[in-house]
């Protein structure tokens, strides 16, 4: 019975050594970061993989392909974003306002709307997370490209995503972004 309510999803795995593009298999209507959270799952199954050099570019290149396989396992303590599955749904953001967020982790930075209970700081909503629920929702993502001396909001927009959900635990750094980032960085027009 269980297997029947259970769905595939296209979804996106970028850990800290490789992406993996295939299915997730998550329970219908279950929102991924709920999935995600779950402390009994050590890893995240993935069906009908194309595994990938890390890299930026929203459709790898060929020649970035390192494996394809009917299955692998990603350790969740190894997996830095996930994009794909389903949202929360609005009624469990009730009371919750959105923040706009950068994450940043060596090799890109994203960043998107993340819901906080009011009148909360970041860092107070974080604490709460990283060692509970470390895998947290970002809306209206977009993904930057670091170079060498340029600002957070001279970064290149390698792509754009309607939902991420990121390892808060894996990053090197996550802020508040008073204002939308820089020239075009947020715009969906740049």
């Amino acid at each position: 019975m269980l297997a029947q309510n259970v769905v595939p999803s296209e979804a996106q795995a970028h850990t800290l050594d490789f992406r993996v593009y295939g299915l997730v298999h998550v329970r219908r209507g279950m929102p991924i970061s709920r999935y995600l959270n779950q402390r009994e799952r050590t890893y995240v199954p993935m069906t009908m993989c194309r595994v990938f050099r890390p890299g930026h570019e929203q459709q790898p290149s060929e020649s970035e392909l390192l494996y394809e396989t009917d299955f692998a396992a990603l350790p969740k303590s190894r997996l830095a974003f996930l994009v794909g599955g389903v949202a929360e749904p609005p009624a469990e953001r009730t009371g919750r306002e959105p923040r706009q967020a950068c994450v940043m982790y060596p090799l890109f930075v994203l960043t998107g709307t993340i819901y906080v209970p009011p009148r909360v700081r970041m860092s107070d909503h974080l604490s709460n997370l990283y060692g509970v629920r470390p895998f947290v929702e970002l809306a209206d993502v977009h993904v930057g490209r670091p170079r060498e001396g340029a600002r957070v909001d001279q970064f290149d927009v390698v792509a754009r995503y309607p939902l991420v959900t990121v390892n808060v635990g894996l990053a090197g750094a996550l802020f508040d972004v008073a204002e939308p980032v820089g020239r075009g960085f947020r715009s969906p027009d740049a």
